[in-house]
């Protein structure tokens, strides 16, 4: 390369060219007389091989440029900017001496002698053709990505820098946020958002959350240019450049206001759906209480009036005696089915082996169905243990087993079937109750569970059964479903939770007989309701006990501290103005241990939670045989315990 002169060492020194030629290899290195004519020529790639220099040597070089080149780009103009400037450089179409066309580069150099005339010229070309026809390539692809982009009329789609201002804009951006482009590039792309989420660092941690995890997406308001709020569906991804460095964000938002009023709608109409179907419920719950309510006062209140009749006969007294406790004992059945839908029924849970419960009420169930219904028991061996009030679950199997009789028309099959289960609500046992009667349309199995829906005749049932059965199922940490298709039969599914304690295990009913109260057993009696205070301090006079009254907590404290003699026994109610029963029973028992405590409540929100199941409760309202039994029962415990 020496022999090339001073000249061509300079034109190698040229920065641009040294870079140039770092990123080619076909090349061609050519000298010129001043007229143009090619004295020297030197090919260095595949493509000039045939370019030999006996073809070239005395042609000047426009003899390779096509013919219609545009003013300014023909070979003497490209000479004359070199004599002028030093230097000329350019690409554009030449020829080839094999007929074909390629793309080139060009830099030449103007020599110079000592004394600044002009000796020639020298110059590099080298063939970008595959480059341009990427450059073309890339061009229309970007061409077409901008049409995609700028076309996009429901999506803002812009760049943001590393800092988060907008770089570029769309004109869906435009149509949704009603900014143009020249307002809006530079800005801080958190001018979107609402005051109260700026003030929050919403904007900074999106950007953060974006670049840490590779996409932030979220559901949010966003504020347009004249200050509405819409409703945007957001995606923020971080951009990285060829050699991996972080560049900025792209943004994609999309006014999904229209979707969300939609939904918002949606939500107010089955809202408003829902509460129709709860006050239609409640009109049933409230007509079908008023209805059995009524009926049973009408017996009490004309009971009562024929009792002040002089001339009732003895026997006939005693008839409407009884008929109004009768009367009584159906309404406190009607109030406990209704607690129980409430899922307001305080429960006794007490661990239940199920197949021994079911033996055991084998006899029971078979008299209450008749002889003419079979009774199947498929019962699991190695049952699990479950934790249930038992009286409540015998009602419930016991009235199960009556509903099944009369949809068979007392001639069938009854199944009772046990099994364990475990599957997405963890590990449970399965009661199923199955009949062969006439079953249930749609419609009707529908709203078996709602309070006094019956599909029994008039007179025929409260409707309360199953929706009793469905309180006490979730109050108790389980739940109920029914299977029935017309003509086939019905089938009621209990599931209740597995317990794993090794209590005691109740594996009989509970008899509600015992000892009587010893007479002369002293009694702290405290109940705020008058006229029960003096119901219960009567029946408990009347077997033989010795009462002190207190109307609340605080005379109950006051007693137990000033009475020298002692209680054997507090009997209090639960609900009372200022502390409750629960709260006098925590301090009795924490001051005095060995004192035995009886609780009565009609309804307690806090013993319906579960609170205060360490002390015995008795439900209102009471018969005399059960609050002898419960006190006998309470006094007993304390007594083997000590």
């Amino acid at each position: 390369m020496a022999d090339w002169g001073v000249n061509m060492d300079r034109l190698l020194d040229d920065p641009g060219l040294r870079q140039v030629m770092a990123e080619v290899t076909e090349f061609a290195l050519y000298e010129l007389d001043t007229e143009g004519i090619c004295v020297r020529w030197e090919s260095y790639s595949a493509n000039y091989r045939a370019n030999v220099a006996a073809q070239v040597v005395g042609r000047p070089l426009s003899d390779f440029y096509p013919e219609g080149a545009k003013p300014g780009e023909g070979y003497g103009d490209n000479l004359r900017r070199a004599v002028e400037f030093g230097r000329a450089d350019g690409e554009g179409w030449r020829l080839r001496l094999d007929g074909g066309r390629a793309w080139m580069r060009f830099v030449i150099l103007a020599k110079r002698d000592e004394a600044g005339e002009l000796t020639g010229f020298v110059g590099f070309t080298y063939d970008a053709s595959r480059q341009k026809s990427f450059d073309e390539k890339l061009s229309v692809s970007e061409k077409a990505f901008r049409l995609l982009v700028q076309g996009i009329k429901d999506h803002a789609i812009y760049m943001l820098d590393r800092t988060g201002r907008v770089t570029n804009w769309n004109p869906g951006a435009e149509r949704i946020k009603g900014y143009t482009e020249d307002e809006i590039v530079g800005e801080h792309f958190s001018k979107f958002y609402t005051q109260e989420d700026r003030d929050a660092g919403k904007p900074a941690r999106a950007l953060f959350e974006a670049r840490e995890t590779g996409e932030f997406h979220e559901e949010g308001w966003r504020i347009r240019k004249d200050g509405t709020r819409f409703r945007a569906d957001v995606t923020i991804q971080p951009i990285y450049d060829d050699d991996g460095r972080f560049a900025g964000f792209s943004m994609q938002v999309r006014d999904i206001s229209e979707w969300h009023e939609t939904g918002e709608r949606l939500a107010q109409a089955n809202e408003a759906l829902l509460q129709s179907q709860k006050m239609r419920s409640l009109g049933e719950l409230t007509g079908g209480i008023a209805h059995d309510f009524n009926n049973l006062l009408t017996v009490v209140r004309g009971s009562a009036e024929l009792l002040k009749s002089d001339r009732l006969t003895e026997e006939k007294r005693l008839r409407h005696v009884n008929a109004i406790i009768e009367t009584a004992d159906r309404a406190a059945e009607l109030t406990s089915q209704l607690l129980s839908f409430a899922r307001r029924q305080p429960l006794q849970p007490q661990v239940i082996n199920l197949n021994v419960m079911i033996a055991d009420m084998s006899d029971l169930i078979a008299r209450s169905i008749g002889s003419n219904i079979r009774v199947l028991n498929a019962t699991a061996p190695d049952l699990w243990q479950i934790k249930a009030d038992p009286t409540q679950l015998r009602n419930l199997i016991l009235n199960a087993a009556i509903n099944a009789r009369d949809a068979m028309e007392e001639q069938g099959t009854l199944t009772i079937t046990t099994r364990n289960v475990s599957g997405e609500n963890g590990e449970e046992v399965r009661l199923s109750i199955s009949d062969t009667g006439m079953g249930m349309p749609p419609d009707v199995r529908a709203r078996v569970f709602e309070p006094f829906f019956t599909t029994k005749g008039p007179g025929k049932g409260t409707g309360l059964g199953l929706s009793q059965a469905y309180g006490f199922a979730v109050q108790s940490g389980g739940r109920i479903d029914i299977a029935s298709t017309e003509g086939r039969g019905t089938t009621l599914k209990l599931f209740l939770p597995r317990h794993h304690s090794v209590e005691d295990i109740v594996e009989a009913p509970v008899s509600e007989t015992g000892d009587a109260v010893p007479r002369g057993t002293r009694i702290l009696l405290v109940e705020d309701s008058r006229t029960v205070a003096q119901f219960a301090q009567s029946l408990l006079e009347d077997m033989g006990c010795e009462i002190v009254h207190a109307a609340s907590a605080e005379e109950a404290r006051i007693a137990l501290q000033d009475d020298p003699a002692g209680f054997d026994i507090v009997f209090s109610d639960i609900v009372m103005p200022g502390d409750s029963g629960l709260d006098l029973a925590a301090e009795v028992r924490q001051q005095k241990p060995t004192l035995p405590i009886l609780l009565a409540t009609g309804y307690s929100e806090a013993a319906a939670r579960g609170e205060g199941g360490e002390f015995p409760i008795m439900p209102k309202p009471y018969r005399r045989e059960t609050l002898e039994t419960m006190l006998g029962k309470t006094l007993r415990a304390f007594q083997q315990a000590a």
